[in-house]
């Protein structure tokens, strides 16, 4: 929604705005400095800007800002309005500073400025939270913000010690909170001593600026990834075209309007070593003059030799062909989405876990994600037995009473969060080894059950920043226009609307899900698998009978000609149903829980795995094995090709168009997993 057309819908509520109450979200564990707390005020935001004489160049920027190019309001018309706004004003000094340093002139006279420098100070120092409350600094954790700012970019939260052992706040690390949680009738101030100031680089761009990652930025022109990383990050047809609202689902929503995403944007996010990692990995010795490398042509040959030992069959000596040994090793750093540090993995409902105490973490928890280099993929971990988050780590026995790690022949290679990474589209991470993609990694690391939530397979979603909705009433979701994903194609009949539902108890991996009504027609393209060989590709099912329709589910390589698999899947029926001949399982009968589970099998379903329970605040501790609505779905058996992509189609084969098609979760399991020596576990 454009700022000149949520300024109109507050002034049409523009009764007093009550007072925020309630913490939705635990703080980090450091204690943050409370000398300079500022207490209630009564006043809207406008109004203390007005009266804060340290604040006056903010104000005078704020009153300067206009809405939009077709509007005279200005963003100081929007702050005297009702509404749920975070400020991070900068002083009086920190504007001048600023301004000095951007135009290489001392006391530059900020009436000169030009309309773009104000409107980066101003927008990118503003969060609108629309129905949500504003952020005090007790909700304050170690990553990005979920809501972006007035300029669209995700702000970046860190903490650090200053003198005295003081925690201090930094926003977008070089922007430390200095008065913080002041609050007013239509938001939270907290006054910084540096304007915000995100780069607008590229990812590219941002990592040929890092001095200590000067032999992957010169590998990243090599190869013409360079090119790739430099691309726009926002799809302007949509920002000026998209519908702003759409209805949402019946029974769900109703036919209550719900937003669209403000942005659909693309971007990438890269693992990348650092320079003295390289020196040290392959024997090098780097020669830097003003951060560049003089001896190139000297160490690369050593690294191009290394690239040809990691993948001999790459042979093309055109280093942008994907044939090219050097060219596999850098496209394999990189995934299509970009993806801030507290969103690489997911913590919600499994085991153990209690989302408002998120640095408590339980089981381990992963999220695969496909790279650049073609049928590659990369798998993250993270959980209490895993030292920081790690990428394709390998467990190859655990304690399956409590999906404990027992057997770790592989740690995995240890990401770092480094800050100051935040590209205009995209992240980079430091990682402490040399990633590559061994042949343990498919025939090992990703020889498992496979599990992707709906929304690992969505990069726009994930880039755009709507992966966890935390905040607000997340269970009346967001619809998803037409044409908005790459990866999932809806026909125009098909209204898709997503819902997080963070803090509701809904029976879902993750706590999310994709309902669509209407003549729906669905077609999904699926993440390649790890190796060649015999699968069973699975559905997440959570049926309700007086909700969900029947889908014909369709599968094959050829998007635009699949074949129908099976009779269709009717997700009206529970599992007691002759077609599932679900029970529950008997806790003190093992064999008899397992011929419950064989007799399943044989009508192509499984009961719902272990992991994961409904979301709680404290610890989940519960799962849905017992529960007669949720299960697996069996949906297609076969043989897949690492190297080709595969497409789900699921269309709605009801005249009835508001009977909801459920979206959560996939599996691909491997023929050594579900008929191995050793029984599958139920996680």
């Amino acid at each position: 929604m454009s700022l000149i057309k949520q300024f109109f819908n507050k002034l049409l509520g523009a009764a007093m705005l009550l007072m925020v109450t309630g913490i939705a979200f635990v703080s980090c564990q450091d204690k943050v400095d409370e000398s300079n707390m500022y207490t209630f005020t009564g006043q809207l935001m406008s109004d203390y800007l007005t009266e804060d004489e340290a604040l006056s160049d903010f104000l005078y920027l704020v009153k300067r800002v206009k809405l939009s190019d077709v509007s005279e309001s200005t963003v100081y018309d929007l702050l005297s309005a009702r509404g749920n706004f975070t400020c991070f004003a900068p002083s009086n000094e920190a504007v001048q500073n600023y301004l000095d340093s951007l135009y290489n002139t001392k006391g530059y006279d900020i009436t000169q400025i030009p309309d773009s420098t104000a409107e980066f100070i101003v927008n990118n120092c503003l969060i609108d939270h629309e129905n949500s409350p504003a952020l005090l600094s007790t909700q304050f954790m170690e990553g990005t913000i979920e809501t972006q700012s007035f300029a669209g970019r995700f702000v970046t939260i860190n903490f650090d010690t200053i003198t005295g052992g003081r925690t201090a706040v930094y926003i977008d690390k070089y922007s430390r909170i200095t008065a913080s949680d002041i609050e007013v009738e239509n938001g939270v101030v907290h006054k910084v001593n540096k304007v915000v100031a995100p780069t607008t680089s590229s990812l590219s761009a941002l990592i040929e600026s890092t001095e200590n990652l000067q032999v992957f930025s010169n590998l990243l022109k090599l190869t013409g990834y360079d090119e790739v990383l430099n691309a726009p990050f926002r799809d302007m047809d949509y920002e000026k075209n998209h519908p702003e609202t759409g209805l949402g689902c019946p029974t769900e929503t109703g036919d209550t309007p719900v937003p669209t995403p403000s942005h659909r944007d693309s971007g990438f996010t890269a693992f990348v070593e650092a320079d003295s990692l390289f020196e040290q990995a392959f024997g090098i010795s780097l020669e830097k003059e003003n951060g560049l490398i003089l001896n190139w042509d000297e160490v690369f040959p050593v690294i191009e030799q290394k690239c040809k030992e990691f993948y001999p069959d790459a042979t093309d000596p055109d280093y942008k062909s994907d044939n090219n040994a050097v060219h596999q090793f850098v496209g394999y750093h990189i995934t299509n989405r970009s993806v801030a540090w507290n969103y690489l993995l997911i913590h919600y409902n499994e085991q153990g876990f209690g989302y408002r105490n998120p640095e408590n973490l339980s089981i381990d928890v992963w999220c695969y994600y496909p790279t650049l280099t073609q049928d590659r993929i990369l798998k993250l971990m993270e959980g209490k037995q895993i030292q920081g988050k790690r990428i394709n780590r390998y467990v190859s026995e655990r304690n399956w009473r409590n999906f404990s790690e027992i057997t770790v022949p592989r740690e995995g290679i240890l990401i770092h969060n480094d800050g100051d990474n935040a590209a205009l589209n995209g992240y980079f991470y430091t990682i402490d080894e040399i990633l590559v993609y061994d042949e343990d990694v498919p025939n090992k690391v990703l020889n498992e059950r496979m599990r992707y939530d709906i929304c690992d397979m969505l990069p726009e979603q994930m880039s755009s920043g709507y992966r966890r909705i935390t905040s607000g009433n997340a269970a009346k979701g967001m619809h998803m226009p037409p044409g908005y994903h790459s990866t999932m194609k809806t026909s125009e009949e098909s209204r898709v609307v997503f819902l997080p539902a963070y803090g509701y108890s809904w029976q879902n991996y993750q706590g999310d899900e994709y309902n669509i009504v209407g003549q729906y027609d669905v077609t999904i393209e699926l993440p390649h698998v790890p190796y060649h060989g015999t699968y069973e590709f699975r559905i997440g099912m959570q049926n309700v009978a007086d909700r969900r329709g029947m889908c014909q589910l369709y599968f094959g390589t050829n998007p635009k000609n699949l074949e129908a698999i099976g009779l269709p899947l009717d997700m009206r029926i529970y599992g007691e149903n002759p077609q599932i001949e679900w029970e529950e399982d008997n806790p003190d009968d093992d064999d008899y829980n397992t011929e419950i589970e064989k007799r399943m099998r044989i009508h192509g379903y499984m009961k719902a795995p272990r992991y994961f329970g409904t979301g709680s605040s404290t610890a989940t501790t519960d799962n849905f094995r017992n529960n007669n609505r949720v299960f697996r779905r069996i949906a297609y058996t076969g043989t897949f090709d690492p190297h080709k992509t595969y497409y789900l189609r699921m269309k709605s084969v009801l005249e009835n168009t508001s009977t909801q098609l459920f979206i959560d979760y996939f599996e691909w399991c491997p023929k050594s997993v579900y008929n191995g020596v050793e029984e599958e576990d139920d996680w």
